[in-house]
């Protein structure tokens, strides 16, 4: 067990609504190399589910068979880091000796290192390591055109990890990564691919890194100078808030919206893939991201669905089951997308699928 004046390494995992952070964290996490860390989870807003993929036992933390603890951020990110500390100082939590925090994917991630380096009690504990961004090879070159966010997270890395190549073709794949190696010629590449293994991403996570608080000054001092073309706010003007809480909070995308749509009865699926198909066809390009955890009807494990923008993944179920009158939860994070509309829709579609009589 490390003590409590030790300083713990922090790894930044961020990236672009829908790059495969969570995924290629619950990889890594659930495993033996996942003891031993600690993980901060960030959502959009307050309707985020990846804790419960992860497997949520209490309100603010997760638990892993292996030691992991995995807490929800809620406020300030420097409460979040100093309340960690003291938890395992007090035993509420395993030891452990290393710490990751996963962005939300709209986060400026400055502000974020900004907070980590510069706040004196958090210097005294934490030393960043490295700034991990995730980047989805099927849309960076869409992303890197239209939101500062997604500039800024490349502009940030130690290391970047591309994912979703089989999604694209050679041709693609090499003009991303030419585009991230101007973007950010610092920044060492790892091409994902289907069959890496669980300790070499944890290798690209919490391997020794050439990055230094020094690179990481110099870098946020960067972005301060290319503040009018990024379109980025004022260096740490969020004091390090990593909660979004609607489409003008700073260091937000204009007009980007989150809301939870829950359906209490279990969901025919046929009935709501051609829902969401028409869904997408109309609204697809304003729809950043989408998951949802769903209770079908007849099975007694939850589908968990995700998009982005037009893009579906290829559906999986959770492990453990799901109790009888469990709602469904969908969460949409777009662009002008309505939530009343939205909701009013599926329930419309499904009464005229209703058989006669029903």
């Amino acid at each position: 067990m490390t003590s409590a004046r030790d300083v713990l390494p922090v790894t930044i995992v961020t990236g672009f609504l829908g790059s495969g952070k969570s995924t290629i964290l619950n990889q890594v996490l659930h495993g033996e190399i996942g003891r031993d860390t600690a993980v901060l989870v960030n959502e959009f807003g307050e309707v985020g589910l990846d804790h419960l993929l992860i497997e949520a036992v209490e309100t603010n933390a997760v638990l892993l068979d292996n030691g992991c603890v995995c807490c929800s951020i809620r406020g300030e990110l420097r409460e979040a880091l100093v309340d960690l500390l003291a938890r395992r100082a007090n035993g509420d939590i395993p030891p452990f000796s290393r710490v990751v925090l996963e962005t939300t994917g709209l986060a400026m991630p400055a502000p974020i290192i900004a907070t980590i380096l510069t706040d004196p009690a958090l210097r005294s504990h934490y030393a960043l390591r490295n700034v991990v961004t995730v980047v989805d090879s099927a849309q960076a070159r869409r992303h890197g055109v239209e939101h500062a966010e997604w500039r800024a997270q490349i502009a940030v890395a130690d290391r970047l990890v591309v994912t979703k190549s089989d999604l694209v073709d050679g041709a693609t794949l090499a003009k991303v990564r030419t585009m991230l190696e101007r973007a950010n010629p610092t920044a060492t590449i790892h091409m994902r691919g289907i069959s890496d293994s669980a300790s070499a991403l944890a290798e690209v996570l919490f391997g020794e890194g050439h990055a230094s608080d020094m690179l990481h000054m110099a870098l946020l001092q960067r972005l301060g100078r290319l503040q009018p073309v990024l379109g980025l706010s004022e260096i740490g003007e969020s004091g390090g808030r990593l909660a979004h809480r609607g489409p003008s909070a700073p260091g937000e995308a204009p007009g980007v919206e989150a809301f939870c749509m829950t359906i209490d009865e279990p969901i025919e699926w046929e009935v709501f893939t051609l829902w969401f198909t028409m869904l997408l066809h109309r609204h697809g390009d304003a729809l950043l991201r989408f998951k949802g955890i769903l209770n079908i009807m007849g099975s007694a494990r939850p589908a968990v669905v995700h998009a982005v923008q037009n893009l579906v993944h290829p559906v999986s179920h959770l492990d453990r089951a799901i109790s009888p009158g469990t709602p469904s939860q969908l969460v949409f994070i777009g662009i002008g997308l309505e939530s009343d509309a939205i909701e009013a829709s599926y329930h419309r579609f499904c009464s005229r699928l209703q058989p006669a009589g029903a």
